[in-house]
């Protein structure tokens, strides 16, 4: 590698350190961290949650099932966006309603106020 592969890497090592020491400057508690400080909207989590799903195993994946399965199986990523989109305008902002009231950090909070101790595990 040349000296210059060098620079561009530090120079983005330092961005990504930057950006990185700025929001956690920004926030507060473990409350800001986890959740957000509790004010991202609705279509922000459907937006993260189609995020988390669709990553380098899912991408590759879907191209090898259409691969084997032709056009069919684009059904399994348009199935994916419409439960995202779903869950964005259904089940997120009702999870949202209860969360004010009791202060959910995480969804294993939700399962074990809504179920039972053992069922968040």
């Amino acid at each position: 590698m040349s000296w210059i592969d060098y620079l561009i890497f530090g120079v983005y090592m330092a961005a990504i350190l930057g950006v990185g020491v700025y929001h956690f400057r920004r926030n507060g508690d473990a409350e800001d961290y986890y959740v957000g400080g509790r004010d991202i909207a609705p279509s922000h989590v459907g937006l993260s949650i189609v995020a988390t799903d669709v990553g380098g195993g899912f991408s590759i994946g879907l191209g090898g099932i259409g691969f084997l399965m032709g056009l069919s199986g684009s059904w399994l990523l348009f199935t994916g966006l419409v439960g995202a989109w779903l869950s964005a305008v259904l089940l997120i902002p009702k999870l949202k309603k209860l969360d004010r009231h009791h202060r959910f950090m995480t969804y294993p909070d939700f399962l074990r106020h809504r179920y039972d101790s053992r069922v968040a595990v």
